[in-house]
């Protein structure tokens, strides 16, 4: 098989690969890159039809791409009354088992008296941020579930919650979160949060110049 064959199998793989990317703007790139390699064989190998279908699609993910940038979402945080409300429960069925797998002490019993707050995203439910006091440590909480769904995991739910929200946390009076976790993906995800690991825990501090 020559180098240029070899090329034309990449730029198919590529193509392949982010059909199968449940996440949108991941499933653009990688298409792009596909259709590039591709677009590039078949000028290469004179497959003008070839060479011209991919540079079209080339050029509408840069389109998308561009407005996917440009696009700014709007997030907003609703505490729940309890564990037990109907918004709760439906998203514990649909998403409890993938939930468990991060967060496996956060049963119902678990939460019954801690806050839990619905995080949505341009209207759309898209996380649960479960958290209670830490006793005889005032502004201190410890996280429960830190929770986004699936097709959301694009880490601007996280920077709206660590980040972005931080004024409405202190406005709470929260100044230091703690989170434990096991699962190297999860503690990685913490620090890129900007959470520090001290003993067996991940601390983010919430306090102005910190």
């Amino acid at each position: 098989m020559s180098p240029l064959e070899l090329f034309g199998y990449l730029g198919s793989v590529l193509i392949a690969i982010s059909l199968m990317m449940s996440n949108i703007k991941r499933l653009r790139w990688i298409n792009l890159a596909g259709a590039a390699v591709f677009s590039a064989y078949g000028f290469l190998i004179g497959a003008l039809p070839v060479f011209l279908l991919n540079g079209w699609i080339v050029v509408v993910d840069i389109y998308y791409l561009v407005r996917m940038y440009q696009f700014r979402d709007d997030f907003d945080m609703v505490r729940l009354s309890s564990v037990h409300t109907p918004l709760f429960q439906l998203l514990m069925k649909r998403y409890g088992d993938d939930m468990n797998i991060y967060f496996p002490k956060a049963t119902i019993e678990a939460m019954e008296n801690a806050t839990a707050m619905l995080i949505f995203r341009n209207m759309k439910p898209v996380g649960l941020f479960v958290y209670q006091s830490v006793q005889g440590q005032p502004g201190t909480i410890e996280v429960l579930v830190d929770y986004v769904i699936p097709q959301e995991r694009d880490f601007k739910t996280a920077q709206y919650l660590f980040t972005h929200h931080t004024s409405e946390l202190r406005r709470l009076d929260i100044k230091t979160i703690i989170s434990k976790s096991e699962r190297p993906q999860h503690i990685d995800y913490l620090k890129r949060m900007g959470f520090t690991q001290q003993d067996d825990r991940m601390v983010l501090d919430l306090r102005e110049g910190s």
